[in-house]
């Protein structure tokens, strides 16, 4: 199976690629999994250059990841949600000086600058803070530039031979990211799933929100996560994304889904569904297997 992720080498996205192959395929091999931009792996799923893309979804501190869920609506007739990942999230500040005081400059993805936000603050204030594209490649950059630090994982800093100035940097010790594994159909059910749910609602009016949301409390459907998106293509204009406990197949879905379709093509809007998937829990690679 041929997996691509988020790259470059070192990434958290990386690591839930590993824990999906070792689920999936029952041992890791590196040599299958391709590093890439969000936009490209969408791009090589939807060539059958890949089985399988896992992306950052979903961080428990800082929130959702957009141009994940951004890139589900562009390929929706494509690609679909088959499967998640929980990845642990432990980020520390590494690079090659021994003294903070000899850090000129913190590198990091937003994402993670965010979810260490207050540490950082409260230790290394007055330090400018520099967002890059990934974990790896801050990592990369205090390897290779004086004065530059990393905020990355453990295993990062040790691939890219840095020494940790401060261990356990995060502002929330169960901090934990949701990765979404892509392919081009979605999972049969399992009996414990979950599934996302695209809608635009067409002519503005008070109300709309609730008339869609008294259908899942109809069929006794449960919200776990109740989105907004801009759309891109007017301003002001925003997709709401819905997901549920359970799978679309179920004839409580297929009711629900009838019942919203033909409410927002009253007022010129759409519904998508995104994928339907297994429900996971947090998962770990064990250091030696990294």
């Amino acid at each position: 199976m041929r997996i691509i992720t988020l790259g470059p080498k070192g990434t958290f996205s990386e690591e839930a690629a590993l824990i999906y192959q070792k689920r999936i395929c029952g041992q890791i091999d590196r040599e299958s999994i391709d590093l890439s931009s969000l936009p490209d792996c969408f791009g090589k799923v939807k060539a059958s250059l890949a089985d399988r893309a896992v992306l950052p979804a979903e961080n428990m501190v800082d929130g959702i990841i957009g141009l994940t869920f951004d890139l589900l609506l562009d390929y929706h007739n494509f690609i679909k949600v088959c499967d998640e990942v929980h990845v642990i999230i432990r980020h520390v500040l590494a690079g090659k000086m021994s003294l903070p005081t000899d850090i000129k400059e913190i590198l990091s993805h937003p994402s993670a600058l965010n979810q260490c936000a207050y540490n950082l603050s409260a230790g290394f204030s007055g330090i400018p803070q520099t967002p890059v594209l990934s974990t790896a490649e801050a990592a990369y950059r205090a390897a290779k530039e004086q004065g530059i630090a990393a905020v990355c994982s453990p295993r990062t800093a040790r691939q890219y031979g840095l020494k940790i100035i401060q261990d356990n940097l995060g502002d929330y010790k169960e901090n934990q990211t949701r990765f979404l594994v892509c392919s081009k159909t979605d999972s049969p059910p399992t009996g414990n799933d979950r599934t996302l749910l695209a809608v635009r609602f067409g002519i503005n009016y008070p109300g709309q929100l609730n008339e869609i949301t008294k259908y899942f409390l109809a069929n006794q459907i449960d919200l776990t996560f109740v989105q907004s998106r801009p759309y891109k293509l007017k301003p002001e204009e925003y997709i709401l994304l819905f997901e549920m406990i359970g799978h679309q197949s179920e004839v409580r879905f297929k009711e629900t889904f009838c019942k919203i379709e033909e409410y927002l093509q009253k007022t010129g809007g759409w519904k998508r569904v995104l994928g339907s998937y297994p429900r996971r829990e947090k998962e770990e690679l064990f250091v030696e297997e990294y």
